[in-house]
């Protein structure tokens, strides 16, 4: 062989070497071991779903779980109800209702349930919605869906009629929101049930471990009424730190990271590869103001300083803080692209708060303020919020205080999380804070925020003779929407509502975070949801 043809030879070689190696010093995956290999397939009987928790689980009562992340656990995998949310999918769709019949009338649905039993081997019955509904009926937190409920009785094992008090468009959402527990396994659990791990729900996921420091581990309901799950194995992860979280999803130690820290969306996308989405949310972040306070004099209490409060919030930097641009300034309690009965900004029915700080400083004027006063500084209070101290909500607070500073207002900070501050919140126990709803399909969810039944639930007590709005009207505006199904007419019952609240200075909002998500190149989470992912329809890629 000649010199110029072994050169040509050695050449070819080291260009194929380069190709299986990798470029730029990178080698090849392992594979087989240090021998070398295919790459072992996934064994769904032993492989670990991991998912990452901001903080621990409240409870395994679903009925004690107010915050999303715990939610999105006893809600969706554990728990189930006559209706479930995909988003997906587009919204509601029926689940352990096979079929329902509404009378001419709207006042009575029937309800026939699907052939199912719960974890611990007992059919699903009437009497356990009965049971269910009942229980949650004696919860206030649950009023503002159930309120309407007249009656709810056992036609016979399979058959649930729901009488109610007055034509109520929304009830897709009560159907959602009210979980079906085991009668037998909770009456003999009794104060125990929530505390530990049960088999008193009918989802396609057991709870094995409960830790109320470290995490929840779940393993699939093999004779689930809808078919054994896919994935077997599930374990919830408490990171509380973003950087942490992105670490470990980097390490292959988290599988599926939903809510990903968009502070790294850059790194995590790079990471992940193709296995990113990013969406906007249907959702809210907003601001509320007690206006109960008995803080520096019940100075919240002044319509003025809380339109000097408003004015003085930049929305859009707080949405470069705390959703690194992506996300989207609020003007509407849920988005209209998600909500057709939702009042929009575009249509112009209600009052905004633009960015305004001569606006702010002139209302504080008004509200008997001195430019002296205004210079040294007013103490307007705490401004409350719950998740990390390295999460978007305390990075919005951060901006908010800086915005209240630069008018001349003082405001502390406080974060922690969601089981310390949340109680707190409904209890009115505030200045200010910053609250996220989310998962909303229908504009009567508003009432959990504005309706004196929603105790419990809001974060503004409208409802009280200091009230700064007309709450009686509020809640005939309530009523209203849901006493038809025209889009149109609860569209104007709901920007009434919408502008009263905004009159009256209470909530603002502030932005729609969008919701990224990234996952292992081991899984396939089949049709994303932005908020209430469903593990059942996740698979192991083989």
């Amino acid at each position: 062989m000649n010199k110029k043809r072994y050169l040509s030879i050695l050449l070819m070689f080291l260009l194929l070497m380069s190709v299986l190696t990798g470029c730029g010093g990178q080698t090849a995956p392992e594979a087989g071991g240090e021998t070398g290999g295919e790459t072992p397939a996934v064994n769904p009987e032993e492989e670990v779903l991991t998912i990452r928790k901001t903080a621990s689980l409240q409870s395994t009562d679903w009925e004690a779980t107010t915050n999303t992340f715990d939610m999105q656990i006893m809600w969706v995998q554990v728990f189930e109800s006559l209706y479930t949310i995909d988003e997906a999918a587009g919204g509601y769709q029926n689940q352990l209702a096979k079929e329902v019949a509404i009378s001419e009338d709207g006042l009575t649905y029937t309800v026939t349930l699907v052939d199912a039993s719960f974890q611990n081997g007992d059919p699903l019955k009437a009497s356990d919605v009965v049971f269910s509904y009942k229980r949650a009926m004696e919860n206030s937190r649950f009023n503002y869906v159930t309120s309407m409920i007249k009656s709810v009785e056992a036609q016979d094992d399979k058959t649930v009629v729901f009488t109610l008090e007055y034509p109520y468009s929304a009830i897709s959402h009560t159907f959602w929101s009210i979980k079906i527990s085991s009668e037998r396994e909770v009456t003999e659990l009794g104060d125990a049930f929530g505390t530990k791990p049960h088999t008193a729900a009918t989802g396609p996921y057991i709870i094995t471990e409960y830790d109320v420091a470290s995490g929840v581990k779940l393993t699939a309901n093999e004779n689930y009424w809808k078919g054994a799950p896919n994935i077997k194995n599930v374990e919830y992860i408490v990171v509380s730190d973003d950087s942490a979280a992105v670490i470990a999803f980097e390490n292959n130690e988290i599988e599926y990271l939903a809510d990903a820290p968009l502070s790294e969306w850059e790194s995590l996308k790079a990471a992940a590869g193709e296995n990113h989405s990013l969406t906007k949310g249907n959702n809210i972040r907003f601001m509320a103001i007690n206006y109960m306070s008995p803080t520096n004099n019940n100075i919240l209490g002044n319509l003025k300083v809380r339109e000097a409060i408003f004015y003085a919030i930049n929305k859009d930097n707080i949405n470069a803080a705390a959703s690194s641009g992506y996300g989207a300034p609020a003007y509407e309690y849920m988005p209209h692209e998600y909500v057709a009965t939702s009042p929009s900004v575009e249509d112009g029915g209600f009052k905004v708060f633009d960015y305004d700080p001569a606006k702010a400083k002139e209302m504080l004027k008004e509200g008997g303020f001195t430019d002296a006063q205004i210079a040294e500084g007013i103490d307007v209070g705490t401004l409350m919020t719950y998740g990390a101290a390295t999460a978007e909500k305390a990075k919005a607070a951060q901006v908010i205080q800086a915005n209240l500073a630069e008018v001349g207002l003082k405001a502390e900070i406080y974060v922690a999380e969601a089981a310390q501050v949340t109680p707190k919140l409904y209890a009115q126990d505030y200045d200010m804070c910053i609250f996220g709803d989310s998962g909303n399909y229908d504009f009567n969810n508003i009432r959990q925020q504005v309706h004196s039944e929603s105790t419990g639930m809001y974060v503004v007590k409208y409802a009280d003779d200091n009230s700064p709005l007309d709450w009686k009207r509020l809640e005939e505006l309530v009523q209203m929407g849901v006493s038809t199904a025209d889009t149109q007419e609860r569209l104007g019952y709901y920007t009434e509502l919408w502008s009263m609240v905004m009159d009256s200075a209470t909530i603002l909002p502030l932005y729609h975070n969008p919701v990224g998500i990234v996952w292992s190149s081991k899984l396939d989470p089949g049709g994303l949801s932005p908020t209430y992912y469903h593990i059942y329809n996740f698979k192991w890629v083989e």
